[in-house]
């Protein structure tokens, strides 16, 4: 008998499993090709990768205080792409003081105005979480930076270094000068026979005139700024709902740590209180004029539930009450209790402010008047540190910052307990 010429079919459930590894087969790589990291030249031209081929790996290792704004966000872009909850660790540990972090304050504040832009409510529902790593005012910072923008404090640093001429003598502040000097010189020269002829108590008169009138001006020209930051930010937080949730987040975990805060004062457990009475901003502050933040905290703090009287107020005086009495219940005991340096010093109480309360950088920033008001005490307080009869605080400062104070006018000597 004749073979068929048809091919044998075999049973129908092994074509499922044939098929599966003719499948396999096509997409298998033999080649083993991947996409490789771009290589580059290190400084002393040394072949090495520009990338590691994790964009996470890349956000911690390149993102440092040098790195641009625009390297800083295309990293943390290409980072949360990669992973969001790994790229939201690292941005917090950006801010990470006392040996949590990076303690690259600019950076974070860029990245968190970057998750503001892309995904405001994970920033909104992480702000108790940052303050843990960093302080309660970079909320307040952020804040600030939303509505003014993001190169507002580069500008105001730019604009006093040239007013008070500290750094260079760039384009700028020449023509500035030479301008001034020039109009300066006309005028002199067309009111010096003028001026000559008249009797000096008149001279005096006109110029202590001139002096009060250029005072009015710069005093109008500052309410006004205030003013219009005002505006501004009342204007921004009834248009824009997502700044909204957020200043309203702020003020929520900030209310929520100040009743926490008074409720350990009343029971007498003193170390329970948290600092978040120390970067709270005061009643008129330049946060609270920017950001009205006060007025926001204060409502929930003292609620008009809470009191039967607010019930009958006007909603402006019942703003004003609160405010107030946020001041004088709450920030004021607290600062007391805190035993805050600034207190102490406005009210220029230097023979009772206590040095080994005082922070490793507000230390760093007040010796100088430490020394200039209080010497005796300031240097006596050292000698119990160099003794081991009391303790200092570095904990925030990072090592060059450290050493960068040996040059200052002490010496070094705070520098060297540190």
């Amino acid at each position: 008998m004749a073979a068929s010429d048809s091919l044998l079919l075999g049973p129908p459930n092994i074509y499922t499993a044939m098929d599966a590894v003719q499948s396999s087969v096509k997409t298998l790589n033999l080649s083993n090709e991947q996409e490789q990291p771009t290589l580059g030249f290190t400084e002393n031209c040394s072949l090495t990768y520009t990338a590691t081929g994790n964009p996470c790996l890349d956000f911690f290792f390149h993102v440092v205080p040098s790195t641009s704004s625009e390297e800083t966000i295309e990293r943390v872009h290409k980072s949360w792409s990669h992973d969001p909850l790994t790229t939201l660790k690292l941005i917090s540990n950006l801010r990470g003081v006392r040996g949590t972090g990076k303690s690259n304050k600019e950076r974070f504040y860029m990245t968190a105005l970057w998750l503001h832009k892309h995904h405001p409510k994970t920033l909104a529902l992480n702000a108790r979480t940052f303050t843990e790593f960093g302080y309660f005012k970079d909320l307040l910072e952020i804040l600030y930076r939303i509505l003014e923008g993001k190169s507002v404090r580069e500008t105001a640093k730019r604009e006093w270094n040239t007013r008070k001429g500290s750094k260079g003598k760039g384009v700028m502040r020449a023509m500035h000068f030479h301008e001034r000097k020039r109009s300066a010189t006309d005028k002199k020269n067309n009111n010096k026979d003028k001026i000559a002829k008249l009797p000096k108590e008149l001279r005096v008169q006109k110029h202590i005139a001139k002096l009060n009138h250029e005072r009015e001006q710069a005093r109008s020209l500052r309410n006004q700024r205030v003013l219009d930051k005002a505006k501004k930010a009342f204007e921004r937080y009834n248009r824009d709902p997502v700044y909204r949730f957020l200043h309203d987040t702020v003020s929520d975990v900030c209310a929520e740590m100040l009743k926490a805060d008074m409720q350990a004062l009343n029971a007498g457990k003193l170390k329970e209180i948290s600092l978040a009475a120390k970067w709270c901003p005061t009643i008129d502050s330049a946060y609270d004029k920017s950001l009205l933040i006060c007025e926001s905290i204060a409502r929930r703090v003292f609620p008009k539930e809470s009191d039967p009287e607010y019930q009958t107020l006007e909603e402006a005086h019942y703003a004003y009450r609160v405010r107030d009495r946020l001041r004088k219940q709450v920030l004021v005991p607290l600062h007391k209790v805190l035993e805050i340096p600034e207190v102490y010093m406005s009210a220029n109480m230097w023979e009772t402010l206590p040095y080994n309360r005082v922070p490793s950088v507000a230390m760093k920033n007040y010796k100088s008047h430490f020394l200039r008001h209080d010497n005796n005490r300031f240097h006596e307080y050292l000698d119990d540190v160099k003794r081991g009869d009391s303790t200092i605080a570095a904990g925030a400062l990072l090592p060059h910052e450290i050493i960068a104070s040996l040059m200052d006018s002490d010496g070094g000597e705070v520098a060297e307990l540190q």
